[in-house]
């Protein structure tokens, strides 16, 4: 019996010993290996441009008993082209995390509408109105580090994922705008016994060039989004996402640029706008905000490496 249960004993240590590395060997295969997944995509961007600003100004002059001059500049946001390029580092079957670079960058147009209303003291009413086109860039690149959620099938693949967003900003500008002026020339003769003064009153409007000059700046915003892979093999898909980029906006005003100009009315010319001119305008003009938030959909190509 000691014999037999000492055999027994051996088999049973020999069996265990075999089946030991299978079974730890199944269960490594089966542990997801770490590994990373490199995305190039291109797309449109529809970002948030910049907001409507206007110039305004009543006033009274001499025989002018009311003058109102305003401007109104309406900014178009076409579509932005944009890229983008990230990688991921996937820890397990689920979750990882990804590190972005993109790009968006659009090209802006405007409409500066200017009307100048005015009413002489004897009632007689005019007006007068201008349209300039304005033109602007607005560019940003957003830095994303984000958490990753993901489901993998054998032919489709899908991810979603959000984090903060370091953006680095640049906006430009040009435009224009009316403003209002008028010149008062009084003329003493001398009609026996006394003397008499006529007033004579001229009224135009410049054509004043605006401009946002170029400037820099960087933001911290977030950035959320996911998408879709359709395998092409082992390593290479096909993918497509929709992503938000939230980034703070911010005011700029408009800088009036001094020189001299002919009256859009061609009444008066050669009229030099001062520079104290160009700080009263600015100081009765509304702020433009610029936004460099976009909403990304995007198409490109996904490569994996294990």
């Amino acid at each position: 019996m000691s014999k037999l249960g000492a055999a027994l004993a051996l088999a049973a240590a020999l069996a265990l010993g075999s089946a030991t590395p299978a079974t730890a060997q199944s269960e490594a295969s089966d542990m997801p290996r770490p590994r990373w997944e490199f995305r190039l995509t291109l797309g449109l961007s529809v970002p948030g441009g910049a907001s409507d600003s206007q110039y305004r100004d009543e006033w009274t002059q001499d025989l002018l008993s009311k003058v109102i001059d305003q401007t109104t500049i309406t900014a178009l946001s076409p579509s932005a082209f944009s890229c983008q390029g990230t990688a991921s580092y996937i820890l397990s079957e689920r979750f990882g995390v990804q590190v972005g670079l993109g790009i968006y960058s659009e090209s802006l147009t405007s409409s500066s509408e200017f009307g100048l209303n005015y009413t002489w003291k004897n009632g007689t009413f005019g007006s007068k109105s201008a349209s300039w086109p304005g033109t602007g860039r607005l560019t940003s690149i957003p830095l994303c580090l984000n958490a990753v959620y993901r489901r993998a099938g054998a032919k489709w693949s899908f991810y979603a994922s959000a984090g903060p967003a370091l953006y680095f900003n640049s906006y430009q500008a040009d435009s224009m705008s009316g403003f209002g002026i008028s010149d008062t020339v009084r003329v003493r003769v001398f009609v026996p016994p006394n003397w008499v003064e006529t007033v004579i009153q001229e009224l135009d409007a410049l054509p004043v060039p605006l401009a946002v000059p170029a400037t820099t700046w960087v933001k911290l915003g977030y950035n959320i989004g996911g998408g879709a892979d359709f395998s092409l093999g082992e390593q290479w898909a096909l993918t497509a996402e929709i992503r938000y980029f939230k980034c703070p906006a911010r005011d700029f005003e408009w800088t009036w640029t001094p020189g001299a100009y002919n009256g859009i009315m061609g009444v008066l010319t050669d009229w030099p706008f001062t520079a104290v001119n160009a700080v009263y305008a600015a100081a009765h003009s509304t702020l433009t905000t610029v936004r460099p938030s976009a909403l990304r959909i995007a198409v490109g190509v996904k490569l994996s490496l294990k």
